[in-house]
């Protein structure tokens, strides 16, 4: 079965990059650019895998990760920033984040990154 990942992030070159390179994997993908529209999204579908910017233009992804978590513990959340200190970091992952990615990234890594949250 295909996996169905979510993009939240307001950069549209970075959704589309990310889009190319996870569906060039054989991932279905879909991406919003606000953090309401990504939670909207996510009351009614359900993806095996969200990657959530930090910085959004209505939120603050860090923010909303503990909530999307309580309500989704199963779901592995990707955070993605382009402010890549070790403190985001570290804010990130003891939020509930499975990784930290970084921008720019090398998206020779997505598939990598994808399969180990996945599995």
């Amino acid at each position: 079965m295909t996996a169905f990942i979510l993009i939240i992030d307001d950069e549209p070159d970075i959704c589309r990059l990310l889009q190319l390179s996870l569906s060039k994997y054989g991932f279905k993908v879909k991406y919003v650019h606000a953090l309401s529209e990504g939670m909207q999204f996510l009351q009614r579908h359900r993806p095996d895998i969200l990657f959530l910017d930090i910085h959004l233009p209505d939120g603050d992804g860090l923010e909303a990760l503990p909530q999307i978590k309580s309500q989704y513990p199963d779901l592995p959340v990707i955070t993605i920033s382009a402010y890549d200190s070790g403190i985001e970091k570290q804010k990130a992952l003891t939020a509930g984040a499975a990784r930290f990615l970084p921008k720019p990234f090398n998206v020779g890594m997505l598939q990598e990154i994808v399969s180990a949250v996945k599995s």
